[in-house]
């Protein structure tokens, strides 16, 4: 079925008929010729359009021009006032002082002009004459500014370049006398370059009555006019400058005095010769050896490196296939401070600690497991959930299932007992973590604590004393004497002072007695608790501080008579202001 319109489909025919090409000639003639009327047609359309273009254009350039003629009418009265204007400035220039007669003479035109003034008589432009005649300004900054160029100018002047000028000079005058001998020799020619001359001011500037401007006050030489100078910008001196020179001239002096006495020396002893000991060849220094000592031993004594082997006799008897290690040497230096602490966290930050660590490693354990490297775990069953678990399986069979779930079970405490027992530390092990624990680095500080006991009869205080001690790594010494105070010196850590000080102010029940005591005691009126003067017994602490290093070997119990062995016992320790202290000391004293 055809959807087009009759008028589209009469045009496709004729479209159709149209794109039929002639087959004769004579056809073709008659077309060429009616495609030629149509362009001539199209071209005399064209001209008459461009003609009639062409006179609009042309009466709109009529217009404009009478509407620039009426205005020009009406401003010809300001374009005669400008004519004026400029005419006068005219006049007025050409009457100014700067332009010589020579240009305004009217005598002197038309072949008989000179020359320009603004140029030389060689044809080229005159640059100082061009210079003169702008007005120079009057402030004072250009006119310094103008002396300093001067100035900067004539000290530039080398003096050959002085008597390269002067020579040109003469030879200029030489010149100018050759080509007219009627010009007098009088003028002297002078051959000096020429230098500026400060002239002193008439006696008349200083007369105070005569010069109002004048101030005594001020130097002579400040009223002269001067240069401007930059600014100085401060310069520091670098610290240690001063002194360094200090040690220089030290240096250079006990080095004269020095060679003063051997000079003496060397003159005294009748040998005249003159010593210079700052030149190396006073220095004597040894010849490099043929053979190191080092080399010595797989060389041989006559044996040079040239011709070394390691067949030789001599590398034979010292190579072997053993390696020795040397025995590091601490540098002799000062350790420096401590170390820094760990931090010490809270229980809940160890906590949270603890939960962020299993549950990094548990991901890491998934990671694994999805991409193939570890196999899946197996779920964990126990007999309160193997039926949530297993589901149909437990009911099939919850005899077997029950069997399996058991046997997991013991599999799983026995992995964890083979764990315990592989981490456990031995008795060893565990004694070492203990003393680590105590042991402190007392190399830097050390810290002290002097305590002084009413009575130490009793052996169950003794032995606490002393054991308490050697378990925490402390030194010092506990000297006891029959009638009198004990004093008990202990140097450590500040953890183990610190343990130390709680068992003997708080721990220790001093007022306990032996029961040999309380029974022999019975029948005597004094209490439980008090020593044979009847004083109740205790424990004080004297003094505790820090000291630099430690001043005993060990921690020892002595026991001593008098207070002169006590005395002996510190004084080998340099210890003995410790019972100075404790003699001295009274309860009103804290």
């Amino acid at each position: 079925m055809n959807k087009r319109p009759p008028s589209e489909l009469a045009d496709g025919a004729s479209k159709k008929a149209k794109t039929d090409l002639p087959i004769d000639k004579d056809q073709i003639a008659q077309l060429i010729a009616e495609k030629r009327r149509e362009i001539a047609a199209k071209m005399a359309a064209m001209s008459k359009s461009s003609a009639a273009a062409m006179n609009s254009n042309a009466a709109v350039a009529a217009a404009q021009q009478r509407a620039q003629s009426n205005v020009a009418g009406l401003a010809k009265s300001d374009i005669q006032r400008r004519m004026d204007e400029v005419a006068q400035r005219i006049k007025n220039t050409m009457q100014s002082p700067n332009i010589p007669a020579s240009i305004t003479d009217p005598t002197k035109k038309g072949l008989k002009m000179e020359v320009h003034p603004l140029f030389d008589k060689s044809g080229a432009v005159d640059v100082d004459s061009i210079k003169s005649m702008f007005t120079k300004s009057n402030f004072s900054t250009t006119k310094a500014n103008q002396r300093a160029a001067v100035a900067t100018t004539k000290d530039a002047i080398t003096p050959a370049a002085a008597a390269a000028a002067a020579a040109a000079r003469v030879m200029e005058k030489e010149a100018i006398k050759n080509k007219d001998p009627n010009i007098p020799d009088s003028e002297p020619i002078d051959t000096k370059p020429k230098t500026l001359e400060l002239i002193e001011p008439p006696s008349d500037f200083f007369d105070p009555m005569k010069n109002p401007y004048f101030d005594p006050k001020i130097a002579a030489r400040a009223s002269m006019p001067k240069q401007r100078m930059a600014g100085k910008a401060f310069k520091f001196i670098q610290k240690g400058k001063f002194v360094d020179q200090a040690n220089k001239i030290r240096q250079a002096a006990v080095l004269e005095k020095l060679k003063a006495d051997i000079a003496a020396n060397v003159k005294k002893s009748g040998m005249a010769v003159e010593l210079d000991m700052v030149s190396d060849l006073c220095v004597r220094r040894e010849p490099p050896p043929a053979v190191e000592w080092w080399d010595a031993p797989l060389l041989g004594p006559e044996l040079p490196y040239d011709s070394f082997t390691l067949a030789s006799e001599h590398a034979a008897n010292v190579l072997s296939d053993l390696i020795q290690h040397p025995v590091p040497i601490q540098p002799p230096a000062d350790l420096g401070p401590p170390p820094p602490k760990p931090l010490m966290l809270t229980k809940q930050e160890r906590k949270k600690l603890r939960r962020q660590r299993r549950l990094e490693a548990q991901k890491e354990k998934r990671d694994k497991i999805r991409i193939g490297l570890l196999p899946p775990d197996q779920p964990k069953v126990k007999l309160s959930n193997f039926t949530r678990v297993l589901g149909v399986e437990a009911v099939q069979d919850p005899t077997k299932i029950e069997a399996l779930v058991r046997a997991q079970m013991r599999q799983r405490q026995l992995k964890h007992d083979k764990y315990i027992a592989e981490n456990k530390l031995t008795a060893e092990q565990r004694r070492e973590r203990t003393r680590l624990k105590l042991v402190e680095n007392t190399h830097v500080l050390v810290e002290a604590a002097v305590f002084k006991i009413k009575s130490l009869k009793r052996p169950q205080h003794r032995f606490k004393v002393d054991v308490n001690a050697q378990q925490l790594f402390l030194s010092g010494a506990c000297l006891m004497q029959p009638r009198g105070d004990c004093l008990v010196v202990v140097e450590g850590g500040n953890r183990g002072i610190k343990q130390y000080k709680k068992l003997m102010m708080r721990r220790i029940d001093w007022s306990e007695k032996a029961e040999d005591d309380e029974e022999e005691e019975g029948g005597r009126a004094g209490g439980a608790g008090e020593d044979d003067d009847g004083e109740p017994n205790e424990c004080i602490l004297i003094w505790e501080g820090k000291i630099k290093k430690r001043l005993f070997n060990g921690f020892k119990v002595m026991e001593c008579r008098t207070e002169r062995e006590i005395k002996d016992v510190l004084e080998k320790a340099s210890a003995s202001h410790y019972w100075d202290a404790s003699k001295h000391y009274t309860a009103e004293s804290l």
